[in-house]
């Protein structure tokens, strides 16, 4: 190439030919087919490449294939297309935490998760702080994950223990009085204790504890707490409120239905399903009312803090008035007599028991402490340490249906509160007293009236409208109150010797012995067969059940029996512990038949620790000088369960062959369940076989089993609650050992002596 050539020689052509200028829009019409097709070329939608491979290195994604969020948004409507013409949907994004939280959403979520289970008001505030189980139709708190099982037991004896129980529903008797006590005369028995027209309860001073039973029949439902609306005359149309437990609620609803010849009621003008008759009308008040329960010293210093009085001149609802008037004045308890005089009670347990005092008080959310704040007690001369009595049975706006629904629908939203501490001058100071009020009805527990332990166990019960349930709930949190479930509720009655409420003798007892013997039964199973316990040796012949009736019918001297109950005659049971306490020969035998339990506390003497299922022997010779040793029992089983697994293990491995040259053939060869089901039942069989016998299963005579043990903070010791068979126990009285009494687990030989006392509560 030579150094003159110019644009036109490498053209083609010479330079001359060329234009000296060019016009654009001639340029471009005589070009515009060539264009046309560049462009064609360009666009994305006659591409063979995807929308997302049009972009710049630097903003190419590697999940935008299946993202569409990842692309620009001019090309997420092109990329949806493609992707569907593929034929591969693209995956969305599950909805964002922020969609899911909506209002809407939540109410919708929460809906769908109680289906077939309730909540209690409580429940979203329990469930990311405890363990939750399912139980009587409810979603319950077992225990906290933080396991503070030790912490929540100094707060029942030097703080304070807050737990929820609004699993207790509330049904509403209205009636005249005599035929309401008339109608109870049929499902209740004088020896169980005061009746629901006792002296002390018809005032509506105190709340009073029943024992109720199928209608005129020996067979107990379970027990239940009542108290009565306070009214100026018995001619007068009374209220009963009625707390019934969850497991026996269908059942004490049904006795209670048929004992007064109740029929249901249209009720579609209002929420609270309805029974009538012409003399009686019974109220289910399931989902209207709650309760809580306040166990500890600081109770009452917790209670203090957190509820302000109402002050009736600056807050004035009309609706609020207009009670006053209907009941004479009488719906607000003097605070000065009343509410101010609990300041110097140090203790709960101080007061008269299980009285009742219905408060109105300003909205707990206006009562929040700044930070989390420990309520002490603080004792004020001025304030006289006794409440008037007298005075203390005053009327509540929960006992009207009408009210509840207006102190329901007047409660203000909690964005309404945050616009009100935000408007506050003085940032986190009080609020002004402003709101509704809030009617409560407090009730107190005495506690423990043992000589040794006066007082553990007592606090206030807390009814509060359910609307208002978490409100309250939080603010009692915030003041101090440590919060339980169900183990730390069976923790305070187990060491205040109380029974457990689901007693053996009634239907919702059986099924809760029935669930746990099969949880641990269960639990067993899962375990290799060198990690087992092999319970023939230990002469247990019932590990996981209580044989009550097995037990009774060894001991009944060969009378048959059927059917079994619980000794609930309070004059009986004093009469035998009188006599096991009294070191004299002479011996009072009350009547007693043999198809009767006996409930025992059992402390022991020694060191051990007692569990569930342990066995309670009679002692013989010198075993309270030595505890004995159980001897080692042969298994005659184990060489069949070595047998039984041998073939088993040969049958598997033939059958594996079997399948693999099935499966080198193109075929295939179901899993026989059946024979694995068979299987697993037989060696079972064999691990445990069917009770047949159980008092004399061991060296020493079986008079009863353990329901709880464990070691008990309070007395420093293991100590056992159970029951024994009436039989065993007047062997023991008439023995020279008068109550003292051998303690075995079910995974020991070892025999611990113990000291028998009888529960009379």
């Amino acid at each position: 190439m030579t150094e003159n050539m110019g644009i036109g020689d490498t053209l083609g052509g010479e330079v001359g030919d060329l234009p000296s200028s060019i016009t654009i829009s001639k340029f471009s019409a005589a070009r515009r087919r060539e264009i046309e097709v560049l462009e064609k070329a360009l666009s994305t939608s006659s591409s063979i490449k995807l929308a997302f491979q049009k972009l710049p290195k630097h903003m190419r994604r590697r999940a935008m294939s299946h993202n569409v969020k990842r692309l620009p948004r001019r090309l997420r409507e092109i990329h949806l297309s493609q992707m569907k013409k593929s034929g591969l949907p693209p995956k969305q994004k599950r909805p964002s935490r922020k969609y899911k939280r909506r209002p809407n959403n939540l109410t919708s979520d929460y809906m769908r998760r109680q289906h077939g289970v309730a909540w209690l008001n409580t429940h979203i505030w329990h469930a990311k702080r405890f363990h939750m189980v399912r139980k009587w139709g409810f979603k319950l708190p077992l225990s906290p994950c933080d396991r503070s099982f030790r912490a929540c037991y100094r707060a029942t004896v030097k703080h304070c223990l807050l737990q929820d129980i609004s699993y207790y529903s509330c049904i509403e008797i209205s009636g005249l009085f005599n035929d309401i006590v008339s109608g109870f005369r049929r499902v209740t028995k004088p020896y169980t204790g005061l009746s629901v027209a006792a002296k002390p309860y018809i005032s509506g001073l105190r709340e009073g504890k029943i024992t109720l039973f199928y209608v005129e029949s020996e067979k107990p439902i379970g027990v239940v707490n009542f108290q009565w609306r306070p009214t100026n005359s018995k001619t007068e149309r009374c209220q009963l409120w009625l707390w019934i437990h969850a497991a026996y609620y269908e059942e004490s609803l049904k006795t209670l239905i048929s004992c007064f010849n109740l029929q249901q009621m249209d009720t579609s003008s209002t929420n609270i399903k309805t029974y009538s008759s012409q003399i009686i009308q019974l109220k289910l008040l399931k989902w209207e009312l709650s309760r809580f329960k306040l166990t500890g010293p600081l109770s009452t210093s917790i209670l203090q803090n957190a509820f302000k009085l109402v002050n009736t001149n600056k807050i004035n609802p009309e609706w609020f008035h207009e009670f006053v008037k209907q009941t004479d004045g009488k719906v607000i308890p003097s605070p000065d007599d009343k509410w101010q005089s609990l300041k110097n009670n140090m203790s709960p347990s101080d007061l008269s028991p299980h009285i009742i005092l219905p408060l109105n008080i300003v909205d707990p959310r206006l009562n929040f402490p700044k930070k989390r704040t420990k309520a002490l007690p603080f004792f004020d001369p001025s304030c006289n340490s006794d409440i008037p009595m007298e005075n203390v049975g005053y009327d509540s706006i929960l006992w009207s249906d009408e009210m509840r629904n207006i102190v329901r629908q007047s409660k203000i939203s909690n964005a309404e509160v945050i616009e009100l501490r935000r408007n506050l001058l003085v940032p986190g100071s009080d609020f002004e007293e402003t709101g509704v009020p809030v009617p409560i009805i407090l009730v107190q527990r005495p506690g423990k009236k043992g000589t040794n332990f006066i007082g553990y166990g007592s606090g206030w019960d807390i009814i509060i409208p359910s609307a208002w349930a978490q409100p309250l709930w939080l603010c009692l949190i915030m003041w101090g109150a440590r919060s339980g479930g169900l183990k730390e509720l069976n923790s305070i009655d187990f060491e205040s010797s109380y029974q457990y409420l689901l007693y053996p003798d009634t239907a919702a007892g059986r099924e809760e012995e029935n669930c746990r013997s099969e949880e641990c039964r269960e639990k067993f199973f899962r375990l290799p067969p060198n990690k087992r316990t092999n319970y023939r040796k230990f002469g247990i012949s019932s590990p996981f059940n209580w044989n009550w009736m097995l037990l009774l019918n060894e001991w009944s001297s060969g009378t048959e029996i059927t059917e079994f109950f619980v000794l609930r005659d309070k004059a009986k049971l004093r009469l035998i512990q009188r006599n096991l306490a009294d070191k004299s020969k002479t011996i009072e035998y009350p009547e007693i038949p043999g198809n009767f339990l006996i409930p025992v506390i059992i402390d022991l003497s020694n060191k051990g620790r007692c569990t569930q299922f342990a066995v309670i022997c009679l002692p013989q010779g010198e075993d309270i000088k030595n505890e004995p040793i159980e001897p080692d029992t042969p298994d005659s089983n184990e060489k069949l369960r070595k047998k039984l697994r041998r073939e088993h293990k040969k049958l598997l491995k033939t059958l594996r062959k079997r399948r693999i040259r099935a499966k080198n053939k193109g075929k295939v060869i179901p899993i026989d369940k059946d024979m694995l089901k068979h299987y697993s039942t037989e060696m079972r069989k064999l691990w445990i076989p069917e009770t047949t016998l159980l008092r004399h299963s061991c060296s020493r005579e079986v008079m009863g089993i353990v329901k709880h043990g464990d070691f008990s903070f309070l007395s420093g010791k293991s100590k056992s609650i159970g029951y024994i068979t009436v039989g065993a126990l007047f062997k023991l009285m008439a023995s020279r050992y008068k109550n003292k009494v051998l303690v075995r687990n079910t995974n020991s030989r070892q025999y611990r002596i113990g000291t028998l006392d009888i529960i009379c509560e």
